[in-house]
């Protein structure tokens, strides 16, 4: 679980913040578009958030931890 962690994080300093939607408009050189608003989940974005990609971390190791403690997969 470590080595995932950390892959996960190696790949998200080369990454950055952008979302796949961005990244590919600027490799392919289309123009930028702006959203009307957020669509995301109860009204809000997870990406490019810094706090939102903590709590979602957060919730899955907790659920990991539960599931391997409980099920002793």
């Amino acid at each position: 679980m470590l080595i995932f962690l950390v892959i996960c994080l190696f790949a998200y300093i080369i990454t950055g913040n952008k979302g796949i939607e961005e990244r590919f408009s600027n490799a392919v050189g289309l123009p930028n578009e702006s959203e009307g608003g957020d669509n995301g989940i109860l009204g809000f974005t997870i990406e490019g958030n810094h706090i939102y990609y903590i709590i979602v971390l957060a919730l899955v190791i907790i659920a990991t931890v539960f599931i391997y403690l409980k099920y002793k997969v």
